[in-house]
């Protein structure tokens, strides 16, 4: 299959998760088998701000490739502008997120408020098509509130627009991420547009992926499931559950990567919002999390996840 102009094999992508899909993860992922990795979410403004926290989402080491770029914004010449500064730096593609459903991004007419906006979301997509040479895909949700479900009826108009890939996420921005995803909005979306549909929302099993390649998805977004989990890709194509020691070494690697990418003070404390999905379901996890999430040092932090892994029975 052909995405964002690259041909896949199976469809397995990271998706962007603000604060976790920085270059450590992605490529801890993409060597358990992700095909495609997004950068977090990018502020179109902070971009042609050329802000620390915006420029600082576009560091990525050669190995963490092909990426896209995800933006979000409520000014289309502001977005077109912000696309045209990516594709210079390299990247293979644009995503215009209009699902974030957070307040502080609503609030300003960006993400998931521009579903109720079409007028504008279709100028977000006509100038950044037009800005560049790159693909451009649009991430929605199902709608605004029970009452605006309308995701078939807007990727269609943006499809005519310009957008070469539609990303949907089957929950309401009422619904934040609670209650359970409504798929039948992706067989609505797939009746209505001839462009790649990629799936995202609670994908984490093999059944999972089965039950929405059947709906029409072409391609499926693995968020939450692989915090602290970055093999789950080896597992939804019918490899192994990794050994303790493998889990180790993993955990282990990523604490130096966000060291190398932060530096210590910060990396460090980055590492904590990984440490208790890393041990999920172990024996002594909560003993564990209450005493690595005070340490502020590389080396403590080593220590002691040497010694929870060396007390564990094989």
């Amino acid at each position: 299959m052909k995405i964002y102009d690259i041909d896949f094999s199976i469809g397995l992508f990271l998706a962007p998760l603000s604060g976790y899909t920085n270059w450590p993860l992605r490529v801890l992922c993409r060597r358990y088998g992700a095909e495609l990795a997004y950068t977090e979410m990018i502020s179109s403004t902070g971009l042609l701000r050329r802000e620390k926290s915006s420029m600082r989402i576009l560091e990525r080491p050669p190995e963490d490739r092909p990426l896209i770029a995800q933006i979000f914004s409520s000014n289309p010449q502001e977005s077109a502008l912000a696309a045209r500064f990516l594709q210079h730096e390299g990247f293979d593609g644009i995503d215009i997120n209009m699902g974030c459903p957070a307040k502080k991004v609503v609030s300003k007419g960006s993400g998931a408020a521009l579903m109720k906006d079409v007028a504008q979301a279709q100028a977000m997509v006509e100038a950044v098509v037009e800005a560049v040479n790159l693909p451009v895909s649009v991430k929605m949700r199902a709608g605004w509130d029970p009452s605006c479900l309308n995701a078939d009826h807007l990727a269609r108009l943006l499809v005519e627009k310009g957008a070469g890939c539609i990303i949907i996420h089957p929950r309401a921005r009422s619904d934040l991420y609670q209650g359970l995803p409504q798929w039948e909005v992706l067989e609505r979306l797939r009746r209505a547009v001839d462009v790649p549909i990629i799936a995202s929302g609670n994908i984490a099993t093999r059944p999972d992926l089965e039950q929405i390649k059947a709906l029409g998805a072409d391609a499926f977004l693995i968020g939450r499931a692989a915090i602290g989990r970055p093999w789950i890709f080896r597992e939804l194509t019918g490899g192994d559950v990794p050994a303790l020691s493998e889990r180790r070494d993993v955990m282990l690697e990523h604490l130096d990567m966000l060291c190398t990418f932060f530096g210590e003070d910060k990396g460090v404390r980055s590492m904590r919002k990984f440490l208790s999905a890393y041990v999920r379901g172990l024996p002594g996890a909560a003993r564990f999390r209450d005493t690595v999430c005070t340490l502020e040092e590389t080396r403590a932090l080593e220590l002691h996840i040497n010694a929870f892994f060396a007390e564990l029975p094989d």
